[in-house]
C-alpha cells in the first residue's frame, strides 16, 4: 500500500506549464447542458466551440469579449463586472478528482439575476455532484439557495475540503512510515506532500480577491442579500485556507521529526564508529610495534610469544570497552 501511495502522489507533484496544458489536455468532447431551478436557469458548457460562444451573445447577450474568453483556460483569476452580470474565474487544485494529468482545474462563472452559466475544461466532480443535487431538489421542491452560485460554490469547497483530506490521510501513511524505519524513504515523500500542499495552497488563495470583487460588484446588482450570501461564502473560504495552514503546519512537524530520528540514528553510528576506531587503533599501532624488524624485541621468542601478545591485545581491547561502557557512551 505504501508503495503504492507513493509512486502515485510522487507522480502527481508534476505541474505542466499551463498553456501546454491547455493545448494538449482540454480537447474533450464538446456539450453543453441547461437546467431550471426555481425560477433560475444553469447553462453549463464544457469546452464551448466558437460557434456555441457566439450563440450565447445572440440568445444570453453575454458580452462578446466574455464569450472570447469563455473559448479557452485562463491563467489568471479574477471577476469583473460585464453590464448586468459578473464574470469570474476561478481554479481549483484537484489531486483525488482529478480526470486529467493536471493539479489545476477551472470553472468560468457568469452570473446574471435569472441564472448562472458556467464554463470548465474537464470532467469535474462537484458540477456533476451539484447538478444531481438539483435534480432532487426539484423533486423536493426544496430551494437551499437563494442563487445557484452559491449552491454550485459551496459544493466546490465541499469537495475541496475533501481533497484536504486526502493530504492528511497521506500524512498519516507518511507518519506510520517515519516510526516504522523508513526515514530514508519519508524524505522524498514529505517533499512531495509538501509541494502538492503548496500548489494547493497557491491555488486557492486568489479565491479571497475574487470572491471580495464579487461581493462589491454584486452588491449594486443584486442588492444586499447577494452581499450577506457571499459573505458567508468568503467563510467557506477562510475555513479552508485555515484547514491548510493547519495541514501545512502538521506537515512541518512530521519533517522536523523525520529530520531528528534520521540525525539521532546518524549520531549513533557515527558514535559507534569512532569506539570501533578507538579500539581498532591502539591494536593495530602494538602489532605493527612487534611486527617491527629489530634484533631485541620484547616477548619475541619467548615460549608462547603469540599467545602472549594476543592476550595483551585483548586485554586492551577488554579494558577500553569496559571504560566506554563506564563512561556510558555505548
Amino acid at each position: 500500500m505504501y508503495i503504492f501511495h507513493y509512486s502515485y502522489l510522487f507522480s502527481d507533484i508534476i505541474y505542466h506549464d499551463f498553456y501546454t496544458y491547455q493545448k494538449q489536455y482540454f480537447k474533450s468532447k464538446t456539450m453543453i447542458s441547461t437546467r431550471s431551478f426555481m425560477g433560475q436557469t444553469w447553462i453549463d458548457l464544457n469546452s464551448p466551440t466558437k460557434e456555441e460562444a457566439d450563440s450565447l451573445v445572440l440568445s444570453q447577450g453575454i458580452d462578446p469579449s466574455v464569450a472570447k474568453d469563455l473559448l479557452s483556460p485562463t491563467p489568471k483569476q479574477y471577476a469583473k463586472e460585464s453590464g448586468s452580470a459578473i464574470y469570474a474565474i476561478f481554479h481549483i487544485p484537484s489531486f483525488k478528482h482529478s480526470h486529467s494529468v493536471g493539479l489545476e482545474q477551472e470553472i468560468d462563472f457568469y452570473l446574471t439575476e435569472n441564472g448562472l452559466l458556467t464554463a470548465r475544461y474537464d470532467s469535474i466532480d462537484a458540477l456533476h455532484h451539484f447538478a444531481k443535487q438539483l435534480e432532487v431538489n426539484e423533486i423536493l421542491s426544496k430551494d437551499n439557495h437563494s442563487h445557484l452560485f452559491f449552491g454550485l460554490m459551496k459544493e466546490v469547497y465541499e469537495f475541496l475540503f475533501n481533497e484536504t483530506d486526502y493530504i492528511k490521510e497521506w500524512m498519516k501513511e507518511i507518519e506510520r512510515n517515519i516510526f516504522d524505519g523508513r526515514e530514508k524513504e519519508m524524505v522524498f515523500a514529505i517533499s512531495a506532500a509538501s509541494r502538492n500542499l503548496l500548489n494547493f495552497e497557491r491555488i486557492i488563495e486568489p479565491h479571497r480577491t475574487v470572491l471580495a470583487s464579487i461581493e462589491d460588484i454584486g452588491k449594486n446588482i443584486f442588492g444586499d442579500k447577494f452581499k450577506k450570501d457571499m459573505r458567508i461564502l468568503s467563510e467557506e473560504w477562510q475555513r479552508l485556507s485555515l484547514e491548510v495552514k493547519s495541514i501545512r503546519g502538521m506537515l512541518d512537524e512530521l519533517r522536523e521529526t523525520n529530520n531528528s530520528i534520521l540525525s539521532t540514528k546518524q549520531n549513533e553510528i557515527m558514535k559507534t564508529l569512532t569506539i570501533l576506531a578507538f579500539i581498532v587503533v591502539p591494536l593495530a599501532t602494538l602489532s605493527q610495534i612487534f611486527g617491527m624488524n629489530v634484533v631485541h624485541t620484547p616477548l619475541v621468542g619467548l615460549p608462547y610469544d603469540f599467545w602472549i601478545l594476543i592476550g595483551i591485545m585483548f586485554g586492551m581491547a577488554l579494558a577500553m570497552y569496559a571504560f566506554f561502557k563506564y563512561k556510558k557512551w555505548i
